[in-house]
């Protein structure tokens, strides 16, 4: 088995990779134009600070209920709706003029994140619905490559479409993309049915939070999503000053961070299925590698080593990322994912957040170089932690308890 026969043989999966690949790409495509918008109306950088806090509050409060909202609703019909609501959110743009339009900005932002809080956890919980569960380390390699399409055609050829043919034309695209992208799940010929028909009302009435609780596991799983991005939302702050400022090579510099951050991520998609004979210790190990990378990325004499180092950066993440996954979806019960991936979506989110808000301040303290190399270590700190987390929890216990009590 291989990423190639994974993908022929998962003919529902299929279409929701197209779908997700079709609405990240319409996304990418809007979040330049709001930034391009943004600035050209107002010229600050507090404005586009605000949007950017917008964007991820409903991911912070909102996350959670996703699971909640899939247990009323069949993921396939869920995705289809936020889809379709977010179209004239989407369109909301093209009515600004100038700056006593501006909270049309930040509304159309808003409404589209907070389907967008709703909308990735469910799509997370509804793969293991789909593909068998020996696949899920090939289809989780998948969407890596989904990942880092998105990122590199979504951001590079979003900035050149709307210098050519104009801001509205990004945000008419993504209100296309989400109208398509509904299209193409309405052709998933499985939905999961309500959950209430294989679960006892008493195991519904249960709170997540409680299953959590009651897992070590899971209590793992968790941390790490908290932990990760203290120093991920640094680094991303990172990646555009190395381009703009250490080694001077502008908005084309930036550019080219971000098409080698994808290519990473496309790249990683093609080792797991070597690695997956002990997945738990390769994706921690993985961990440690993101670190050195970035103090690599410290030392790095020219540009062109930089970009290299940030391509292992992200094979390496990208990895870590994919067994981190399927560790996570062949633990939790299926009827649990949905709520337990909103629960980490939330909590990465805030982690998240948090960073991205000291980065700023961390930034004006400390050169780019010192700060890439203690971003480095704090990983490697990670590393150690992870590891001797893991040594504690029996996954196969963990899972065979989960299944008993809450599947």
């Amino acid at each position: 088995m291989n990423n190639w026969k994974a993908w022929k043989s998962e003919k529902d999966y299929r279409k929701l990779f197209w779908s997700g690949m079709i609405n990240g790409i319409g996304n990418r495509f809007t979040q330049v134009a709001l930034l391009t918008l943004l600035y050209q109306v107002t010229g600050s950088s507090i404005a586009i600070g605000y949007l950017f806090v917008i964007r991820m509050v409903p991911f912070i409060l909102l996350a959670p209920l996703s699971g909640v909202i899939s247990n009323k609703l069949s993921n396939k019909k869920l995705l289809m709706y936020i889809d379709m609501v977010r179209v004239p959110f989407a369109l909301i743009p093209l009515f600004v003029q100038g700056t006593e339009q501006l909270w049309l900005i930040y509304v159309s932002a808003g409404c589209i994140s907070l389907g967008e809080a709703i909308y990735a956890p469910t799509r997370m919980a509804f793969i293991p619905s789909l593909v068998k569960q020996d696949r899920l380390i090939y289809v989780n390699a998948i969407e890596q490559i989904m990942l880092g399409v998105v990122l590199i055609i979504g951001s590079s050829t979003g900035g050149i479409i709307s210098f050519v043919f104009g801001l509205s034309t990004a945000f008419v695209f993504d209100a296309i993309s989400f109208i398509l992208s509904a299209m193409i799940l309405n052709q998933i010929s499985f939905s999961n049915q309500l959950l209430s028909k294989v679960k006892t009302v008493k195991q519904m009435n249960i709170s997540i939070y409680k299953v959590i609780l009651s897992s070590s596991a899971l209590l793992v799983l968790v941390f790490i999503e908290f932990t990760m991005p203290l120093a991920n939302g640094i680094d991303n702050v990172l990646m555009s000053i190395y381009a703009l400022d250490v080694f001077k090579m502008g908005d084309i510099g930036v550019g080219l961070i971000y098409g080698c951050l994808g290519l990473g991520f496309m790249l990683s998609s093609f080792f797991p299925k070597l690695l997956k004979k002990r997945i738990v210790l390769v994706m921690v190990i993985c961990i440690g590698l993101e670190g050195l990378g970035h103090i690599v990325l410290g030392h790095a004499p020219t540009f062109l080593i930089a970009l290299a180092t940030v391509v292992w950066i992200t094979f390496v993440g990208g990895i870590s990322t994919i067994f981190m996954n399927t560790i996570t979806m062949k633990t939790v019960p299926t009827s649990r994912q949905g709520a337990f991936f909103g629960v980490i979506t939330m909590v990465s989110n805030t982690s998240m957040a948090l960073s991205m808000g000291v980065a700023g301040w961390l930034v004006e303290l400390f050169a780019p170089r010192p700060l890439s190399i203690y971003v480095g270590w704090t990983y490697i700190c990670f590393t150690i932690l992870y590891a001797i987390l893991f040594t504690r929890v029996k996954l196969g216990r963990e899972k065979r308890y989960l299944n008993k009590n809450y599947g």
